[in-house]
């Protein structure tokens, strides 16, 4: 494979679209959800447009990232942008919640692809020591999609309708297969021609479905003790269970065990699953103790996030630029995390007096530790990986971030409401953390919320301290200066 660096910066600004594009769909929905609930009814179904999309997208991020390694990146990429823009407009053309809930289900199946295959093809392009400064346009293309998406989201409901933030999906996607067509059609294809083992596709989107639902139902819709939570957790495990039995086994598995054994890769995915998890807890919960517990105003709490996101893309940019440089990937992460831990406990120590303020600057500290862990371990994942791996290894990276989020989200959820239903007796028939906002709450009562969250930011502490060592189990191996196609090497 011979690629002009003209070439390459084309294949780079394709997969970097194609990674806007799924990031931007995760975001630019929110603004939009009233109106399409007033418009298509069924308003109960609406929490569902959300669900449906994150429930594919990830059981489809493994297992697409390893269908690349079995028939190459053109076409799954390909496939992948084409199947993101039938179902948007699909979506767009929704004239019933249950068949926009459907036309998610199945976006959310492309867009799980692109967020893996558009860091796969650059490791098919890009040689691992020269990999870390990407990571600076990943990192902003992901803050602009998080800063971008729900302001875009509302002025297209507001001025053109809802469909339009499906509709924009189309020519961004039409542009991005025009940009790589042509270019990865030099990307080498497969020589050995293997089947995916369905059976382990069908285990592994049945455990996740079932862990992701039991996740989403519990607490709200179900108590987290009743039985439909209880069923959920048996065949999430049942199915992971016998998934991973099978990995073991097939001649061509979705998540290899010897990823698990590794030096680098097995650690890399421990880590990140708590670092991502914790991050996430943060970005995710903290509006509700700026809204609730400090009375910050809803449009303050929007602008008060961002330093979080903002601090965690530059410092995750430093680091992929610190990469490149040093050639080493096990340093930045071993610093930031020391910080973010240092924020979160400062964050607990002040939690019932602190103004929106000092919050807002902790959590930005915050973000500036977490930054650097997610390029150091894509790049040291990528670059531990054998050739037949890579896309694999990719996907399993982005599986155990979307994992960690979804689960620690949902433990750091319920240990809030707990603490504050035994600490706030006059709050305990609420459902959910959401519905605090909406309360008329006294003095008292929001004290006890500050100081259910002041557990929270402890524990998140705690996890990314967790993160932290097993992190320092990660080993240091040189960085390739060549690609997979040009160079030997990697794990397994």
């Amino acid at each position: 494979m011979t690629l002009t660096q003209s070439e390459i910066r084309t294949i780079v600004l394709g997969a970097l679209l194609a990674l806007f594009l799924s990031a931007l769909d995760q975001t630019i929905v929110a603004t939009a959800l009233p109106s399409i609930g007033r418009e298509l009814g069924d308003f109960e179904l609406i929490s569902w447009v959300v669900t449906a999309y994150l429930l594919t997208s990830t059981c489809a991020t493994p297992i697409l990232g390893k269908l690349s390694d079995l028939y190459g990146r053109r076409l799954m990429l390909l496939g992948c942008l084409v199947l993101f823009l039938v179902a948007s407009a699909l979506c767009a053309l929704s004239t019933t919640m249950t068949m926009l809930i459907a036309a998610r289900a199945l976006q959310g199946v492309g867009g799980g692809g692109l967020l893996t295959l558009a860091q796969t093809v650059i490791a098919d392009v890009v040689a691992p020591r020269e990999r870390g400064r990407y990571a600076a346009y990943f990192a902003t293309v992901w803050a602009g999609s998080a800063l971008i998406g729900p302001t875009l989201g509302g002025a297209l409901t507001q001025y053109a309708g809802w469909p339009w933030i499906f509709w924009i999906n189309l020519p961004l996607g039409l542009l991005a297969i025009g940009i790589v067509d042509r270019a990865l059609r030099k990307l080498p294809v497969p020589r050995v021609k293997a089947r995916i083992d369905f059976t382990s596709v069908a285990l592994l989107s049945l455990g996740t479905v079932a862990l992701l639902l039991g996740l989403s139902w519990g607490g709200t819709a179900f108590p987290w003790a009743s039985l439909p939570i209880a069923a959920t957790a048996a065949v999430a495990v049942a199915a992971g269970w016998l998934f991973f039995r099978r990995q073991g086994r097939v001649e061509q598995p979705i998540l290899p065990p010897r990823f698990l054994g590794d030096a680098v890769v097995g650690p890399v995915l421990l880590s990140v699953f708590l670092a991502f998890g914790g991050y996430l807890v943060l970005a995710v919960l903290a509006p509700t103790y700026l809204q609730v517990a400090l009375q910050a105003g809803t449009g303050e709490v929007g602008l008060m996030m961002i330093p979080l996101m903002v601090s965690t893309t530059v410092t995750a940019s430093l680091c992929g630029r610190y990469i490149t440089r040093t050639g080493t990937y096990r340093r930045p992460p071993m610093v930031g995390l020391p910080v973010a831990i240092v924020a979160a406990l400062a964050l607990a120590a002040v939690a019932t007096h602190a103004t929106p303020l000092i919050a807002s600057g902790l959590l930005m500290i915050v973000g500036l530790g977490v930054g650097p862990i997610f390029p150091a371990s894509m790049v040291a994942s990528q670059n531990a990986a054998a050739i037949r791996d890579l896309g694999a290894v990719t996907g399993a990276v982005g599986f155990s971030r979307a994992l960690g989020g979804a689960i620690l989200v949902a433990a750091g959820s319920a240990l809030v409401l707990g603490l504050i239903v035994a600490w706030s007796p006059s709050v305990a028939s609420v459902s959910g953390l959401e519905e605090l906002v909406r309360r008329p709450l006294g003095e008292t009562e929001r004290v006890a919320i500050a100081r259910a969250f002041a557990v929270l930011f402890a524990a998140v502490a705690a996890v990314f301290a967790l993160s932290l060592l097993i992190y320092l189990r990660v080993e240091h191996r040189p960085l390739r200066t060549q690609t997979h196609g040009g160079a030997e090497g990697g794990a397994g």
